[in-house]
C-alpha cells in the first residue's frame, strides 16, 4: 500500500536516510560498526558475539525494570551466545548470500532454509521473536537479511499513512502475531516484501549508499523505508 509512492518518489527517501540512521549516534552506531567489522573479521568469535549482544541492547532489545512488566529483555549471556556458537557452522552457509544478487524465488527459499535456526535462537527472554532475529540475523549476514522493526517496517507493509496515527497524533500501536508459526512467517513475508521492493530500486541509489556509507543493500532498503514513515509522519502531524 506504500510501496507505489516509495518507487514512484524513490530518491526522496534515500537522500539523508542514512544521515537519519546515523544520529540516534552514540552506542547505537558505534556498536553496530564494531559488531559489523567483528563479523568480518572473525565471524561468531566471542568478540562479534559480545558486539551483538551490545548492540541489540543499544537498538532497543534490553530495557531495565522488572521482568514481569518490561518483556523487551535480552537472555542472559551464556544463554545467548550458545544459542549462536552451537549454529556456528550451520550459519556459514547463509554467509554467501547476497538479497541485491538473487531473484525473488531464490531468495525466498532461502529465507525458509533460515527457519530452523529461527525458531531454536535463545535471544531474547520475550515470546516475539521477529524483530530480535531480524536485527541478529543482519548483523550476522548484512547483505542478506534486513532488520525488522513493528515501528517503521512493519508498519510500512501493513497501514496506509492515514492510519497511523492516534487522536492525540501518535503512531498507533503495531502488534504481532503470538503464535510461533505467524511469526516465521511475518519475518519469511516482510524479507521477501523488502526484497521485491530492493528489485524495483534504481541501482545507483543503492551503490551510492554503499560506496559512500559502506551499507548493505538490505540496510539501505531499511534506512530509506524508516525515512519514508519518518517524513510521511511529520507532514501527517503538521511539523515542518
Amino acid at each position: 500500500m506504500n510501496s507505489q509512492r516509495f518507487i514512484a518518489e524513490q530518491s526522496r527517501w534515500f537522500t539523508d536516510s542514512y544521515e537519519q540512521f546515523a544520529a540516534f549516534g552514540g552506542p547505537c552506531l558505534y556498536f553496530h560498526g564494531e559488531c559489523l567489522r567483528a563479523g568480518r573479521e572473525a565471524f561468531l568469535s566471542d568478540r562479534h558475539i559480545e558486539m551483538l549482544y551490545a548492540t541489540l541492547t543499544a537498538w532497543g532489545m534490553h530495557r531495565m525494570g522488572d521482568a514481569t512488566s518490561a518483556k523487551t529483555k535480552l537472555t542472559d549471556w551464556e544463554i545467548f551466545r550458545s544459542s549462536l556458537v552451537d549454529r556456528a557452522e550451520s550459519f556459514q552457509h547463509f554467509r554467501q548470500y547476497r538479497m541485491s544478487d538473487m531473484n525473488e524465488q531464490d531468495f525466498s527459499q532461502a529465507v525458509l532454509d533460515l527457519r530452523p535456526h529461527y525458531e531454536s535462537l535463545r535471544l531474547s527472554v520475550s515470546d516475539a521473536t521477529i524483530v530480535a532475529n531480524s536485527k541478529a540475523f543482519y548483523h550476522l549476514f548484512p547483505d542478506f537479511i534486513p532488520p525488522i522493526d513493528r515501528q517503521y517496517i512493519i508498519r510500512f507493509f501493513r497501514e496506509p499513512p492515514t492510519r497511523w496515527h492516534d487522536a492525540k497524533k501518535k503512531f498507533r500501536q503495531i502488534g504481532l502475531p503470538s503464535q510461533h508459526d505467524a511469526q516465521f512467517k511475518l519475518f519469511h513475508e516482510t524479507c521477501v516484501h523488502i526484497k521485491r521492493l530492493l528489485d524495483r530500486v534504481q541501482p545507483p541509489l543503492i551503490e551510492e549508499q554503499r560506496r559512500r556509507h559502506g551499507v548493505s543493500a538490505p540496510k539501505a532498503m531499511d534506512n530509506a523505508i524508516v525515512n519514508y514513515v519518518r517524513i510521511l509522519s511529520r507532514e501527517a502531524r503538521g511539523v515542518a
